[in-house]
């Protein structure tokens, strides 16, 4: 189907073509559209009224899919695990965060890696502890023990002491910590590699909480 308008009918001259086409390699049917109007050309040479090379576009739908560059694939995040007993809170920020670094948007990806750390702290009752002074626990007006928020630097100790985490996963959970802080304080943004490691080693340390726990190899007995 063509469209075209005469120079004498309006003050704008355009030509409209469209065709189904067919691709000679995989047989793939799309619709083409072909347009060009007055203002498409290219200046050639010093009369910018003669020497004009016109052009036409070409739009494909549906568009042809775009090739992604080596560094594009190897920065793509890849699900290794499976997960069937995360609780909600941490597999909502889980899904979150991933969605985030997908998009590019480190800086909330980052935020969301400690938030991570900060959920499965939660999940497991690691937040609060009474308040101290002089040894003694400081009691409120119902006798009842004060209560203020732990650090993240505690509540990872934490969870190395209750034997959720080894002694390298602390290590590195500290140091997620550590670049998360330079991010929310400094806003320093993180480069794309480094978070990719980061979700690797937050899923592994997920994993081995609470997927780990669960797995059963045990052969059935015979009936």
């Amino acid at each position: 189907m063509d469209s075209y308008l005469d120079y004498e009918e309006s003050d704008f001259q355009f030509y409209d073509e469209y065709s189904i086409v067919q691709c000679r390699g995989c047989d793939t049917i799309a619709f083409l559209r072909k347009y060009n109007d007055e203002d498409m050309f290219n200046v050639t040479g010093p009369d910018y009224r003669n020497d004009r090379e016109y052009y036409d576009e070409y739009t494909v739908y549906p568009e042809e899919p775009k090739k992604q560059d080596t560094l594009e694939i190897l920065l793509q995040f890849n699900e290794k695990f499976e997960f069937n007993h995360l609780p909600d809170l941490t597999s909502g920020i889980r899904n979150e965060t991933i969605n985030a670094y997908k998009h590019r948007m480190n800086l909330l990806c980052n935020t969301g890696i400690r938030m991570i750390i900060e959920a499965i702290c939660k999940v497991n009752g690691i937040d609060k502890r009474p308040k101290m002074k002089k040894g003694v626990a400081v009691l409120d007006k119902e006798n009842k023990p004060v209560m203020v928020n732990l650090k993240l630097f505690e509540k990872i100790e934490e969870l190395h002491k209750r034997n959720l985490i080894d002694e390298k996963q602390k290590k590195i959970l500290n140091q997620i910590r550590d670049i998360g802080n330079e991010t929310v304080h400094e806003i320093v943004r993180p480069k794309s590699r480094e978070l990719l490691q980061y979700l690797n080693i937050i899923d592994f340390i997920l994993y081995n909480i609470y997927e780990l726990p669960n797995l059963n190899f045990e052969k059935k007995k015979k009936s």
